[in-house]
């Protein structure tokens, strides 16, 4: 399965033309933090256009973070340009295929859902889980606005990253060196991009390293993309919208369909970092990752 001749990758023409992997990572670091400080002021009038729309009017933790999450788009252009213009390559070349998108997208983000409610459902099972009780945001009905803006949000953050850690970064290393080596840097370098995240911890970042894995694996078999942009923004939204959790450290709460707290041992339940973070997790990605092996 790991076989150039069964991968993306072998559409990438330039081999020889391509960076080695350290100026290949700085590229990448560049593309994630220049394009969300291009996007931090490009969505600027954004911000102040929907400062009086009633729904951000009295929730603007809601419209900091959805402009947060847009801001992302800005490090997607960057990468589409690299590959388009100076690279001289189609998009199709890192996955984004025409034939069928919205079926793998929507097959992606099932398998992203059903893989976050396996670890909340394990974890719920075995008493680690209790609903809020006293709710400090919007729950159910109520908070039905706010979850739909935040799904597009998740929509546009899950994919940006893995344009530029899967789409691209595994794409050029793979083509220069091997597939091998491709699938552990751009994986290990997805997991220490979350180092900065609050109240992070060794186990998140390896769990975040086996989800590098597990898409990166996907993305080598099924030679697409789309699929895994849905699995990261499912997972991400099912953690912060669906069951209340914070996501990768950052507290949330603007909207949830169901309140949820982990309690007791933060190594069974991921604590304040999230259920990604959870040993459980930990199982549920290894045996993810066995069975596309």
């Amino acid at each position: 399965m790991l076989s150039r001749k069964n991968s993306i990758i072998n559409s990438y023409k330039n081999e020889k033309k391509s960076p080695n992997f350290i100026w290949a990572i700085i590229l990448s670091l560049i593309f994630m933090y220049g394009g969300s400080l291009i996007g931090s002021l490009a969505t600027v009038p954004l911000y102040l256009a929907l400062l009086n729309v009633p729904l951000f009017f009295n929730n603007q933790n809601l419209l900091s973070l959805l402009i947060t999450l847009f801001s992302f788009a800005f490090i997607s252009l960057l990468i589409f340009f690299r590959v388009k213009v100076i690279e001289k390559r189609s998009l199709s070349s890192i996955g984004f295929n025409k034939n069928n998108w919205l079926k793998k997208y929507s097959l992606g983000f099932l398998i992203g859902l059903v893989m976050m409610s396996i670890i909340v459902l394990i974890l719920l099972l075995f008493g680690y889980i209790t609903v809020e009780k006293n709710p400090i945001q919007p729950v159910g009905v109520s908070a039905i606005s706010s979850v739909l803006v935040m799904l597009f949000g998740w929509i546009i953050q899950g994919a940006t990253e893995e344009i530029v850690t899967r789409g691209w970064l595994l794409n050029v290393l793979s083509s220069k060196y091997n597939i091998g080596f491709g699938l552990l840097i751009s994986s290990t370098l997805f997991g220490l991009m979350h180092l900065t995240n609050p109240n992070v911890n060794y186990i998140a970042v390896i769990n975040i390293i086996f989800v590098g894995l597990f898409y990166g694996l996907y993305v080598i078999k099924t030679n697409d993309l789309w699929s895994v942009c849905g699995m990261h923004s499912a997972w991400n939204f099912a953690q912060g919208n669906i069951f209340g959790f914070e996501v990768s450290g950052l507290d949330i709460s603007v909207g949830t369909l169901i309140d949820l707290n982990l309690v007791e041992n933060d190594f069974i339940t991921g604590g304040v970092f999230g259920p990604e973070a959870s040993i459980v997790a930990t199982f549920v990605l290894l045996l993810s990752i066995i069975i596309l092996l």
